[in-house]
């Protein structure tokens, strides 16, 4: 039995593909993402190839979204063609089972390379790696049930010349873990408005989102020094330490002291390097006060039908379907409050976003807007065309208590060519200015581009 589950789980995606031709499984790899590979290939040293060990934003994102999108397709597809009742004699059985497995399933993927866990700590070293401090992912041995999981191998001198050289980075570099844990379920969403998949992501989306919102409330909780000390104790050589303890206590530190050198932090308490971790007695009442108010603003993190596996609503008989989520964001000037709206009639897929990008005490807006795979032929040749374009306003200089307003702007277009039938060769350009954007490492100014490919069953 255990045979056939593992071949049909393997071929399903193929299996379905004779059945259907509008995509239910998209599966994205960026194979080459510049400049970004440039600055990894500097901070590894072993040369372009070396640059694929501390992956970007985009390539950790399309690796994890492509394992989490076959283990639910795979796991569907089983369910819809194979007649478990009829074997076990059980009506409900197969359900039951199936519900089980995703659950299991999503949780050992959430300590697994490539999984959850990693693409958390992958979003923390691409902003590290940018700026030059190399790190290692302790999540790549396997950390099955561990409580906590390290981005180590990371020297204090490292530490210190970024957060002088870039103090807005340097903030951000705490926050950047729940960014890709919450841009990757809305990648899933995304995913599964526009191409039908009907996967059941309930699961994954509560973990992911409960997790992320518990981190948050632990991170200003008192009890948390004890693990400080805890760690603190067993962790006596530089490299073996994480490189900021509780994320967003290190985030609100930074956030409310950016000029502040990295010294500053004291000796760590085996009197060898830099005292890393923050506790809430680092913090003011004031800080700490701004770090608790995020556990309410986390509560929008919770709102849409998406979040409850509603993938698509009818919008009457308009032929247009609609579906909406809100987002909160800890961003490197504060946090980003936004609401997403989904519509698709046909051929036009389209996404439109209300940003409220939100330092210490102004608010800055912003609107965005994307067409997801629009087709076009020119001549012989057949294209998916996905424009998008963001323009709005965000902090001067990121700056977390400044009432000046800075022009951000985003424009991109990525064009897959539809040379097969099922996989589809594409390249995006991304150029935006200075400031703060949800799964692209780049706070200042940029031109980026990706070549990759694109499977599609």
């Amino acid at each position: 039995m255990f045979k056939k589950l593992m071949v049909l789980f393997l071929f399903m995606p193929f299996l379905a593909a004779a059945q259907n031709n509008e995509p239910a499984l998209k599966l994205d790899l960026p194979l080459f993402d510049l400049p970004y590979q440039i600055d990894a290939m500097n901070t590894v040293g072993h040369g372009f190839f070396g640059s694929y060990a501390n992956p970007g934003m985009a390539q950790s994102l399309a690796v994890t979204t492509d394992i989490f999108s076959s283990f639910h397709f795979g796991m569907k597809a089983l369910f819809d063609r194979w007649d478990l009742n009829a074997s076990l004699g059980k009506a409900d059985l197969k359900t039951q089972l199936f519900y089980i497995g995703l659950t299991v399933g999503d949780f050992f993927l959430f300590y697994v390379p490539g999984g959850e866990g990693w693409l958390h700590e992958e979003f923390h070293r691409a902003v590290m790696t940018r700026h030059g401090t190399n790190s290692f992912n302790d999540m790549n041995t396997f950390p099955l049930g561990r409580e906590f999981v390290s981005v180590n191998s990371v020297t204090d001198e490292d530490l210190e010349r970024f957060k002088a050289e870039s103090p807005a980075d340097f903030v951000r570099m705490h926050a950047a873990g729940i960014e890709g844990d919450f841009v990757l379920i809305d990648h899933l969403r995304h995913n599964n408005f526009f191409y039908d998949q009907q996967l059941w992501f309930f699961g994954l989306d509560f973990l992911v989102t409960l997790n992320s919102h518990g981190y948050v409330a632990a991170s200003g909780d008192p009890g948390q020094n004890a693990s400080v000390d805890d760690m603190n104790k067993k962790e006596t050589s530089i490299l073996s330490r994480d490189f900021t303890g509780f994320d967003m206590a290190g985030w609100v530190y930074d956030l409310f002291r950016p000029n502040e050198p990295y010294s500053a932090r004291g000796v760590h308490p085996s009197g060898t390097g830099i005292n890393r971790y923050i506790k809430t007695t680092d913090l003011t009442n004031e800080e700490l006060s701004y770090l608790h108010a995020q556990r309410y603003w986390f509560i929008f993190n919770y709102i849409s039908p998406m979040f409850f596996n509603v993938d698509r609503i009818a919008l009457g008989d308009t032929g247009f379907y609609g579906n909406f989520a809100f987002r909160h964001f800890l961003t490197s000037f504060g946090t980003d409050v936004l609401l997403k709206v989904f519509l698709k009639k046909d051929f036009y897929n389209m996404v439109f976003v209300l940003h409220n990008y939100l330092n210490y005490e102004h608010w800055f807006p912003a609107i965005e807007v994307e067409l997801v795979d629009f087709p076009l032929s020119l001549g012989p040749l057949n294209l998916y065309l996905s424009p998008r374009a963001l323009i709005g306003m965000q902090p001067e200089n990121q700056s977390f208590k400044t009432g000046t307003p800075e022009f951000t702007g985003l424009a991109g277009c990525r064009v897959d060519f539809n040379i097969s039938k099922h996989f589809l060769p594409y390249f995006d350009l991304t150029a935006k200015t200075d400031g703060w954007i949800a799964g692209n490492e780049f706070l200042e100014k940029n031109v980026s581009i990706q070549l990759g490919l694109s499977a599609r069953f």
